[in-house]
């Protein structure tokens, strides 16, 4: 063999071994996404107990099982009397397995995320067996290159949760049924419907896989009697693998799962499935039709977009480009009439699809087309590269690059509670200020930051019962606001304008692209902004505290001690109530300040008739 023959083999090692790499600095540098401690929780329950209890009315077991049987590795402590097991809780219990065990939580959150390594390292796998079989040994390379330097799907690579599973055992399962059609062999159906079952198992939109496998028996001329027998042969088999793993008796489960979800993922504004979402700078309840398409626009490389647009036009045949694009297409146009568009994540199974046409453009033998294709492979690679390990927070040059992603996307497509060590380091580089926190993120912050204030938490079952115990000293030499993207832009709030106040703001950094940092030690107005937080959420301490702060740093505002004098009223400390409303009335005077004398006047005749300044 040649030095040249053997090229492809060497280069895809090495694109092996770079995908691990790269998913492995990803693993090893994020704290636990919003939903992980509950699916790593649950399904380390199920290994435990046996019993299929925690977490059933949002995913199938599957996936949980594997996390739960690689975090068993490590023989974490157990606590079967948990209520949070009697009560079905599993954000509560998973915060407590996770963060209140003998082992360490980046223990369990490395070993619970080397399934979807593993499984990636498989599709990668997959998919250059197939482009190689299709479109010779570069044609490997290309597909393997173009799959190595994603960076949503090194993302999902690193994490604990069902995307990669899914994506993974629907384009195997794919593949070996065109395997079936190209040459029958029982054990490729079989197989083929095995992993189907394994893909609905681990998320319900796995049901994606029979609505290709009629096409594809069409698309290969198969007989309708034979193409039913075929369909049916999967069925039956993806059926057998689904009971199984439901153990049977909890087959129940899925039913309520297949009722809950199904309206969810096929039908959009289904007005028992309605969900927020969020789309350059606009919240709203349901979907938009284009969320997908914006998505993709902005979230992936612009060398990766226009490597699978020579694919699809230049280098796949026409049959092929059927068979290759319709499950990604499909997928994708499916998706888009939902009414959950929370990540793109979500059409994440479409992407080895595409990688898989990438590999198509290795057939061509133009001395441009080769020159285009390898300096976009190679600016792929420079893109994802400069990003690591921070892949969840990609974003491309349409969208501003990463520091302006937040501007179009929020939630799971940036900011998913990941950046905790990100925001930690950089505590830790600049002396440890003391910290107002905002962050969407469920895990713990003391573990993470260290004694912080809460300002917000958004937070399934309330898992944290040290949320608002630390309040910061009355005069800290340095003070840091901290916001995270999805609240700076009002996702998930009652008021989306929350945060409004910081949006035109430069912030001090920007840990993982996902968080913001201001430094408010000087800043009134933004600890006068806190304290209304505070007060409307119900947490006066915390409010008198925030005001105190900003009468001092303002002491010519009226405002800050309006709202001090309502505080101070709301505890029942009614003579420094009247003391700041007449320093307030003392301070209105000026006529900037006109409209608010007739609320001033009414505090200090009425002091017990509260109103929110």
């Amino acid at each position: 063999m040649t030095r040249y023959a053997r090229a492809p083999s060497i280069i895809s090692g090495v694109l092996f071994a770079l995908l691990a790499a790269q998913v492995g600095a990803f693993i090893v540098s994020n704290s636990n996404t919003f939903d992980e401690t509950a699916v790593i929780g649950a399904g380390y329950s199920y290994v435990r107990t046996g019993r299929i209890a925690l977490e059933t009315k949002v995913h199938p077991p599957l996936m949980k099982y594997l996390f739960g049987l690689f975090v068993s590795l490590s023989s974490p402590s157990f606590d079967d009397s948990s209520p949070a097991l009697e009560r079905n809780q599993p954000y509560a219990f998973g915060y407590d397995f996770v963060f209140h065990n003998r082992v360490k939580p980046e223990v369990i959150l490395g070993l619970a995320r080397l399934p979807s390594l593993l499984l990636s390292l498989a599709l990668a796998a997959c998919l250059w067996f197939w482009a190689r079989r299709w479109f010779g040994a570069w044609g490997g390379v290309l597909a393997l290159a173009a799959y190595a330097f994603e960076p949503n799907i090194l993302a999902h690579s690193g994490l604990a949760n069902m995307d990669l599973g899914l994506s993974a055992f629907l384009f195997m399962a794919y593949f070996l049924l065109v395997r079936y059609f190209e040459t029958p062999r029982p054990w490729r159906l079989l197989l083929s419907g095995a992993l189907a079952g394994c893909a609905i198992a681990s998320k319900i939109p796995g049901l994606f896989f029979f609505a290709w496998s009629a096409p594809l028996a069409w698309l290969r001329k198969q007989e309708l009697a034979s193409a039913i027998k075929i369909n049916l042969a999967l069925s039956w088999v993806a059926l057998g693998v689904l009971l199984t793993l439901y153990q049977f008796r909890f087959a129940p489960k899925l039913g309520g799962l297949l009722g809950q979800m199904l309206p969810a993922i096929f039908v959009r504004n289904h007005p028992t499935e309605l969900y927020h979402n969020f789309l350059l700078g606009q919240t709203r309840v349901g979907g938009w039709w284009y969320y997908y398409l914006v998505a993709l626009a902005v979230k992936t490389s612009l060398p990766f977009l226009a490597l699978v647009g020579l694919g699809f036009t230049k280098g796949l045949k026409k049959e092929e480009r059927l068979i290759v694009g319709f499950p990604a297409l499909s997928y994708i146009l499916i998706c888009s009439f939902a009414s959950k568009q929370n990540g793109l994540r979500y059409i994440l199974p479409a992407f080895p699809f595409l990688c898989l046409s990438v590999g198509s453009l290795a057939r061509l033998r133009s001395a441009k087309i080769l020159l285009a294709v390898s300096g976009l492979l190679l600016w792929s690679a420079l893109e994802t590269l400069s990003i690591a390990p921070h892949y969840l927070g990609y974003f491309n040059e349409l969208a501003g690059g990463p520091a302006n992603g937040y501007k179009v996307l929020v939630d799971s497509n940036l900011d998913w509670g990941q950046d905790y060590p990100q925001i930690a380091d950089l505590l830790r580089k600049n002396g440890d200020p003391e910290t107002i926190v905002a962050c969407l993120g469920n895990g713990d912050r003391d573990y993470y930051l260290g004694p912080h204030q809460d300002l917000m938490a958004w937070e399934p079952e309330a898992p944290n019962p040290a949320l608002y115990q630390h309040v910061n000293s009355a005069a800290p030499r340095s003070e840091w606001l901290i916001v995270s993207a999805s609240f700076l832009q009002g996702f998930g709030l009652s008021d989306p304008q929350l945060f409004a106040w910081l949006r035109g703001r430069r912030p001090l950094a920007q840990p993982g692209y996902s968080s913001f940092v201001y430094d408010i030690s000087s800043d009134g107005l933004s600890q006068f902004n806190i304290g209304k937080i505070y007060q409307r959420s119900g947490h006066p301490a915390l409010a008198l505290r925030q005001f105190e702060r900003a009468s001092s740093l303002e002491p010519n505002k009226p405002f800050p001690w309006l709202a001090l004098g309502d505080v101070y009223e709301s505890l029942g400390q009614k003579k420094k109530a009247a003391s700041a409303y007449q320093r307030s009335l003392s301070l209105a005077k000026d006529p900037e300040y006109r409209n608010l004398l007739p609320v001033l006047l009414e505090r200090l005749r009425n002091p017990e008739k509260r109103r929110e300044s």
